[in-house]
């Protein structure tokens, strides 16, 4: 068993230190995260003490970083397509907007605050048992923000489309499709971890 968690352990500092794994400037890195360059000893010593492995803390902060990065773009993504868009509604429809704008980003802020419990957990050095009750508490939050999602564009949907040109219902639409597949990729590393 040695070996195995010693070549993980490795392969895990080599990402890091080439910056694969982070894939961000260590200028921007998220503090305690590690950033390239974090010699392997470091990031074996943060593992060695708790019951995450070396891959659980990593898979622990890939994820508080992909919801932090998110929330923010994605806030300002909706805070944009209103301020284009907004003058196009009625006044009961802009605030049903803007009401669906902030229930987002609350959903997103319950997600944010789910990982950044398991990660402090997997960095801690608590159990096993109690990161991964963080993790599917997290992937639930997650669950929960898709479908709030589904259940707001059902609603803003019919809304819009009679409200934009074929040329913007079309730009709206690309936009709409590439938030998604961020929020997908979100959804990957937030089921992803495991002490």
């Amino acid at each position: 068993m040695q070996p195995i968690k010693f070549a993980l352990a490795t392969l895990l500092g080599a990402l890091v230190m080439t910056g694969v794994l982070t894939g961000i400037h260590p200028a921007i890195a998220t503090p305690g995260m590690a950033s390239p360059g974090t010699p392997l000893q470091t990031i074996s010593a943060v593992s060695g003490n708790s019951g995450a492995s070396a891959a659980g803390v990593a898979s622990a902060d890939a994820a508080y970083l992909a919801v932090t990065r998110f929330r923010p773009a994605s806030r300002q993504r909706l805070n944009d397509f209103l301020s284009q868009y907004g003058d196009r509604l009625t006044p009961v429809q802009l605030q049903r907007a803007r009401a669906q704008v902030t229930k987002a980003d609350l959903t997103l802020a319950q997600l944010e605050a789910k990982t950044r419990a398991t990660r402090t957990l997997a960095r801690s050095g608590a159990s096993a048992s109690r990161i991964k009750q963080a993790a599917d508490a997290a992937s639930r939050a997650f669950d929960g923000a898709t479908a709030s999602t589904a259940e707001a564009m059902a609603e803003m949907q019919p809304m819009l489309s009679s409200k934009l040109s074929l040329f913007e219902g079309l730009r709206a639409k690309l936009e709409l499709d590439q938030s998604m597949r961020d929020f997908a990729a979100v959804g990957a590393a937030v089921k992803a971890v495991r002490p």
